[in-house]
């Protein structure tokens, strides 16, 4: 054999050797390429479910606030109309406050009253002498 034979087996033998370890590599790097790729839409799937997540938040938050500055409003408009009526009626009060201080009872109110002082007496100096009356007041 001549030299260039030799040459050309040595480039045989070592593209023989080469070619299927970078067949190997570039099978490996496909696959790392294909895994990377995955991951990223992986990645982007998730961010997206994430951004969709936040943004029904934000609704809610939104609603939530809405729903409290309406109860806040409701509550101060029925705090100011209590605060009116309460004014009224002291008025309305103050207005015949000589007329109830010498208001008179009639006499069956009068009776249940004095009745009702006897009994309590009697509790208060001796203890109860018989059995206490229903809780209707009827006697």
């Amino acid at each position: 054999m001549n030299g260039m034979a030799y040459f050309f087996a040595a480039i045989s033998l070592v593209l023989g050797i080469l070619l299927p370890l970078s067949q190997i590599q570039s099978k490996r790097i496909g696959y790392d390429e294909g895994l990377a790729a995955g991951r990223a839409d992986c990645q982007q799937q998730t961010i997206e479910e994430l951004q969709g997540l936040i943004n029904s938040t934000k609704g809610l938050t939104e609603q939530a606030h809405a729903a409290s500055t309406a109860l806040n409003l409701s509550i101060s408009a029925r705090q100011q109309a209590d605060a009116n009526t309460t004014k009224e009626l002291t008025d309305a009060l103050a207005l015949t406050a000589a007329e109830r201080a010498h208001c008179r009872f009639d006499d069956d109110s009068m009776r249940h009253t004095t009745a009702a002082r006897d009994r309590a007496a009697e509790a208060a100096a001796g203890g109860l002498g018989g059995a206490l009356p229903t809780a209707g007041g009827d006697e």
